[in-house]
């Protein structure tokens, strides 16, 4: 077992307290008929595989079980078992309850008639008549009984999925499980550990705990495309001991490795290629801080017909082909007058110390390649000219 984080404090290893999360999160689940599974908006493999899988085993205990987020679904991810269940967005609404005081009149009957485009409700009384006075009006709650938060930070990191349904993630009990130290642990049930690779990894030890007859090969899979994926084919310098034995137990139980090494790590879109290959013929150097970076207009992602999911892959191209630098940026247009700046930050270099110096807002992602993070900033109206020139001028701040 794990260590858990609890109230920001890194507890020790203690299994009974382990068990007492489980059995909390077990709880929960046995008591809700219908679950939301909420992924962030910023989707990775490690938070898609995880949904999935979730959505699967939640399925296998005859839950009524939703998975939605506000990302898109990357390319080389489409393999992914059941993928498209993941849905854009919250496809349900309060009702409206027309409620009558019955403690002085008693209700006798009612009834309805419909037409095209009304509905009337007859109420009658036993004796003296019902008046509007007698009605009030309220939404009911959602029809959603428990919310399962996989791989987000924070609420907002959900994007707008939670932009639209603040009063949903306000009424409903939430249980957040995430392995990240900076979690807002914002859960009813939080199950944060900081020592896992992934968020899969998490969730195959809870299956494991629970339900481990349940796990088929599909879902073994997912899981198994999370911990790869994020410890990319453990070569991650944080690979731990645990992460190589739950991919073990989980190749054992029909998780199919290749098939999640050739999507993930070998199969690259044309529309990526295209655009890789636009950035290549217009890299620059700043050898005096081991900085490269090249621009990318928005004709070159209509000419590649990408968009900007494909800057993180492209991204990863660069720093699986070139050595040597620190700072690894794409300035680029993906949006005909919007601008963003998607770099890989060498952990010889402060991350946020290079976002402010940048001064342009922009945050740094959980996606790691080897020692390098990524940070992104999107969303400027500005232009490509400038936006490199501010660049530029950040670099001697680092």
């Amino acid at each position: 077992m794990t260590a858990l984080v609890k109230s920001g404090i890194l507890e020790n290893r203690l299994d009974f307290m382990e068990l007492s999360i489980f059995q909390q999160i077990f709880e929960q689940i046995k008591k809700a008929g219908k679950i939301l599974v909420v992924l962030p908006e910023n989707l990775n493999a490690d938070s898609l595989a995880s949904g999935l899988a979730l959505r699967h085993f939640l399925l296998k205990l005859q839950k009524d079980a939703l998975l939605v987020s506000g990302g898109q679904v990357p390319e080389n991810l489409r393999f992914l078992p059941e993928v498209n269940a993941l849905k854009p967005q919250i496809s349900m609404a309060k009702s409206l309850v027309v409620r009558l005081d019955t403690s002085v009149k008693k209700l006798e009957e009612i009834s309805y008639e419909t037409a095209d485009d009304s509905v009337k409700i007859f109420l009658k009384s036993k004796g003296e008549e019902f008046t509007p006075q007698d009605l009030s009006f309220n939404q009911d709650k959602f029809p959603v009984d428990l919310i399962i938060v996989l791989e987000a930070g924070s609420l907002e990191a959900l994007g707008k999925i939670y932009e639209q349904n603040t009063d949903l993630f306000f009424e409903t009990p939430k249980i957040n499980i995430d392995n990240k130290s900076a979690n807002e642990y914002f859960g009813a049930i939080n199950l944060v550990d900081v020592t896992a690779t992934s968020v899969a990894e998490i969730l195959t030890g809870l299956f494991q705990q629970y339900e481990q007859q349940y796990i088929d090969e599909d879902l073994a899979t997912c899981l198994l495309a999370g911990i790869i994926s994020k410890t990319q084919s453990f070569k991650h310098v944080q690979t731990t001991p645990k992460a190589f034995l739950k991919a073990s137990e989980l190749v054992a139980l029909g998780g199919r490795q290749q098939e999640i090494i050739k999507n993930i790590f070998k199969t690259k879109s044309l529309s990526l290629l295209k655009l890789w290959g636009r950035a290549l013929a217009r890299m620059k150097t700043v050898d005096e801080f081991k900085t490269i970076y090249s621009l990318l207009n928005a004709s070159d992602f209509e000419r590649s017909e990408a968009g900007a999911e494909q800057l993180v892959p492209a991204l990863k191209e660069f720093l699986d082909n070139i050595s040597g630098y620190n700072i690894v940026a794409l300035i680029t247009e993906p949006v005909k007058g919007i601008m963003s700046l998607t770099a890989a930050i060498h952990e010889q270099v402060n991350a946020e110390k290079f976002l402010a110096g940048l001064g342009l807002g922009g945050s740094v992602s959980e996606t790691t390649f080897g020692n390098y993070k990524v940070v992104e900033v999107g969303g400027l109206k500005d232009s490509l000219e400038n936006l490199e020139t501010k660049f530029l001028q950040s670099l001697p701040k680092i």
